[in-house]
C-alpha cells in the first residue's frame, strides 16, 4: 500500500475511534422523543481533580463515584441526561477528554442522547479555544452555547453562566435570548413547565465558593417572571441543595465532584432555607426526574451506597 494509502486508512480509524468515544449528540433546539414516566437525569461536575487543584489543597478520588453514577442513571433508561457543566477537569487537555469519553461509553452504548452546558472547566487555561473539545462531542449544537430542548410538556434551557470568558455583547446577546425564549415559552400552550440548567448556581451556602452574583443580575429576574419556570438548576458546588424563593426552585447538583467542601452550618449560612436537611458533607448523587400528572417528581439518588437522599414534585405552575 502506497504511503498516501497508509495515511488516509490510519485517519479513517482515528475517526472511527473518536465516534465510538463521543456521546450520543442532541441538535440544538431539538426534541426528544417523550415517553411518559420515563425519567429523565441530571449529573454534572463529572471531572477528575486537575494536578493544580491536588497540589492546593486535600482532595479525594472521584472515579469510583463517578462509574456508579453512570451506570445508575443508564440502570434507570432515561430518555435523556442533562449534564451541567465540567465534564473534564481542565479543558484543554486531550488527556481529560478521553477519559470523559470513556466515563460515558455506557451511555454511547445505551444510545442515550446527552445534553451539556459548558462549566468553567471547559474553559480552563485556553479559554474558548477549548471548545472545540466540547463541540466535537456535540457537534449538532453548531457552536451555540445556548439552547431549548423540548421533552414532551417540557423544555429544557440551556445557559452559559462563565461570564467572565464571554464577550460583552455575546453575554447580552444571551441575556436577550433568554428572556425571549421564557416569553415565548410562556404563550406556547403545548409546554407546561420550564427547567434552566446552567453550570454556576445563583444560592450557595458553600464554604469554598460564594454566591454568583452575575448570575442573579442577569438570569434569576427573567427567571423569576416566567409563568411557566419550575426550577433552576446549577453544579459548580460538589454538594447539594434546594432552595425556594418566591414559589421558584433553585437546586445545586455538583454531585460527581471533588473535592466536596462542607457547607456553611447555622448562623453563618447566607442562605437559612435549605430545604435539604443533610450533613455538612453531602454524598455523590445525580438527580432523575419523572414527568407525571402533578408534575415533574425529582429523586436525588446518592451513589456509593445508592440510596434516594431526597425526593420532591415540582408542581406544574
Amino acid at each position: 500500500m502506497s504511503r498516501r494509502g497508509v495515511l488516509a486508512l490510519f485517519a479513517v480509524f482515528a475517526l472511527c475511534a473518536a465516534c465510538r468515544r463521543a456521546p450520543a449528540p442532541l441538535p440544538a433546539g431539538g426534541e426528544i422523543r417523550f415517553a411518559e414516566g420515563q425519567h429523565f437525569a441530571v449529573t454534572s461536575d463529572l471531572q477528575r481533580d486537575t494536578a493544580w487543584e491536588q497540589g492546593s489543597r486535600p482532595t479525594e478520588d472521584n472515579d469510583v463515584a463517578r462509574r456508579l453514577i453512570i451506570e445508575e442513571i443508564v440502570k434507570l433508561g432515561p430518555g435523556f441526561v442533562a449534564i451541567t457543566g465540567d465534564l473534564v477537569g481542565d479543558g484543554s487537555s486531550a488527556r481529560h477528554w478521553a477519559d470523559f469519553d470513556d466515563l460515558v461509553r455506557p451511555l454511547k452504548e445505551a444510545k442515550v442522547p446527552v445534553i451539556a452546558a459548558i462549566g468553567n472547566h471547559e474553559y480552563w487555561q485556553a479559554g474558548s479555544k477549548n471548545l472545540d473539545q466540547f463541540f466535537a462531542r456535540f457537534p449538532t449544537l453548531a457552536g451555540r452555547h445556548w439552547y431549548s430542548i423540548a421533552y414532551g410538556p417540557v423544555s429544557v434551557v440551556v445557559l452559559d453562566s462563565n461570564q467572565d470568558v464571554l464577550t460583552a455583547s455575546e453575554w447580552q446577546n444571551e441575556k436577550t435570548w433568554f428572556e425571549r425564549t421564557l416569553g415565548a415559552l410562556d404563550g406556547d400552550a403545548r409546554v407546561r413547565g420550564v427547567i434552566v440548567i446552567m453550570h454556576h448556581p445563583p444560592y450557595t451556602n458553600s464554604t469554598l465558593t460564594g454566591d454568583e452574583t452575575h448570575v442573579q443580575q442577569a438570569f434569576v429576574p427573567p427567571f423569576e417572571r416566567s409563568k411557566k419556570t419550575m426550577a433552576m438548576i446549577g453544579g459548580h458546588v460538589h454538594s447539594y441543595e434546594r432552595f425556594d424563593r418566591g414559589g421558584k426552585t433553585f437546586i445545586v447538583s455538583g454531585g460527581g465532584g471533588i473535592p466536596r467542601a462542607p457547607l456553611l452550618e447555622g448562623d453563618k449560612q447566607r442562605h437559612a432555607g435549605d430545604l435539604f436537611r443533610g450533613p455538612p458533607v453531602r454524598g455523590y448523587h445525580f438527580l432523575a426526574l419523572t414527568v407525571g400528572p402533578a408534575g415533574i417528581d425529582v429523586q436525588v439518588i446518592s451513589v456509593a451506597p445508592r440510596s434516594v437522599m431526597d425526593a420532591f414534585t415540582l408542581g406544574w405552575p
